[in-house]
């Protein structure tokens, strides 16, 4: 789940991130990545950490996201 989490939140930061930074996070993912499937050569390992990967993407995305537009809107009202 560790590697999940990670692995979602550095895809998430890969989306956010300007043209120099996103490279390291890309980086820092592709080597999570390969650190796990190289530790489980089971099947079904992998498909969750996948699917768990999207899905810390997508919440990560989300929050970054909220984040960003909440001080906007304390701002103008």
């Amino acid at each position: 789940m560790a590697a999940s989490l990670v692995t979602g939140l550095v895809l998430a930061l890969f989306a956010v991130l300007q043209a120099p930074y996103n490279a390291l996070t890309s980086l820092i993912g592709v080597a999570v990545f390969i650190m796990y499937f190289r530790k489980f050569d089971r099947k079904g390992l992998r498909i969750t950490f996948v699917v768990f990967s999207i899905l810390y993407y997508l919440m990560s995305v989300f929050m970054i996201a909220v984040y960003q537009y909440i001080p906007a809107q304390s701002e103008m009202g």
